[in-house]
């Protein structure tokens, strides 16, 4: 019994030994309690992330207001990162005072995490706040500028964490700031495009030029669907599927043509030729009335079929139609081609070709 308990003293006077052993000059002892600390913190964040995850969700699904479903949105992960940095950081202060490096890390990593719930903010306040709003108004203006709010407000967050982590790595801000106000002209001129573009936006979107949705045509041909105006350019995505991306002040200052504008009515046009001998009147009423039954041609304005001129070897018409929406105006144009061809067909209209008439005379 006696030789039990001895060999009990010297096990637990061995362990005592090996807790007190020194790596990297702490104890093994205080570097396990440092270990159990941060084990400790990611429980606790995982549980925390849990009880968000259920107990916080079912909660807020149970009010009617979105504000508590944005603020479980904007903490439900970052608060766990926090927690993890907490434990990270109350483990080295039981080591002892972290170093400058472990200071500034830890600095960094938490201004990294506030920035991240700040961006998780802009998404979820957009998303769940403004959008539904601008989504009930009439007004276009507020859905536009609902993105150049999100990109701006996460361009200053961008601005605003990286002068803080310069900050807490040693630099000196303020004398950063100074410089930067002294080089404030030359990075204003450097800059001007991008200023110039910035503002282009803003005044395409004021200015109710163009809007998300429209169908324009630029200045140098191409036509298209508008998807997006940014800070720095608008994205115009053509009938071939293929986006041209123009800069905004390019944009704001060059010649458009916006089919949206002043409504959705769009007007289309068919010119056809019939031959010599026809009677106008017979063409415009046969036409006129076959292009009154198209489904697709708006009732608000009368189709109009003019006798335009007498060519080389036709009578030129041309058939002009309506549209309520502009985006129908190109099928319509197709399928009216082809009826009034069958029209003309039915009705006994001849349809003319290219001809010559040649004189031959005899010589003596």
């Amino acid at each position: 019994m006696i030789n039990r308990v001895k060999n009990i003293i010297q096990s637990d006077v061995m362990a005592l030994e090996i807790l007190s052993e020194t790596f990297f000059g702490y104890t093994l002892q205080n570097i396990l309690i440092a270990l159990g600390i941060i084990i400790a913190a990611i429980v606790i964040g995982k549980i925390v992330y849990y009880l968000f995850k259920t107990v916080g969700r079912s909660l807020t699904s149970k009010t009617k207001t979105d504000l508590d479903d944005v603020l479980i949105d904007i903490i439900e992960e970052p608060i766990v990162a926090m927690i993890f940095l907490a434990g990270v950081y109350t483990a080295f202060n039981f080591l002892g005072s972290p170093n400058g490096i472990i200071n500034a890390m830890l600095k960094v990593a938490t201004i990294a995490v506030l920035a991240w719930a700040a961006f998780r903010f802009v998404n979820s306040f957009v998303q769940k706040i403004l959008v539904p709003l601008t989504s009930k108004t009439k007004s276009a203006f507020d859905d536009q500028m609902v993105p150049l709010v999100s990109k701006g407000s996460k361009g200053i967050i961008v601005v605003v964490a990286l002068i803080m982590i310069l900050d807490a790595i040693g630099f000196d801000v303020t004398a950063l700031l100074a410089g930067l106000g002294i080089g404030g002209l030359a990075l204003a001129f450097a800059a001007q495009e991008t200023v110039s573009n910035l503002f282009g936006g803003v005044s395409l979107i004021l200015d109710k030029s163009v809007k998300i949705g429209d169908k324009i045509r630029l200045d140098s041909g191409e036509v298209g669907i508008v998807d997006e105006v940014g800070l720095r350019s608008t994205r115009i995505r053509t009938y071939s599927n293929e986006v041209i991306i123009v800069p905004n002040s390019k944009m704001a200052n060059s010649k458009l043509i916006n089919y949206a504008q002043p409504n959705s009515l769009g007007r289309g046009e068919v010119k056809f030729g019939v031959t010599y001998g026809s009677d106008p009147d017979k063409v415009i009423k046969t036409i006129t009335e076959l292009i009154k039954k198209h489904p697709k041609v708006s009732k608000q304005k009368d189709p109009v079929v003019e006798f335009l001129s007498m060519g080389d070897f036709s009578l030129n018409f041309s058939a002009k139609f309506w549209c309520d929406d502009y985006g129908e105006v190109w099928g319509t144009e197709r399928e009216l081609t082809k009826e009034i061809y069958n029209g003309l067909v039915k009705n006994k209209i001849n349809i003319p070709f290219p001809t010559q008439t040649i004189y031959l005379q005899k010589q003596k």
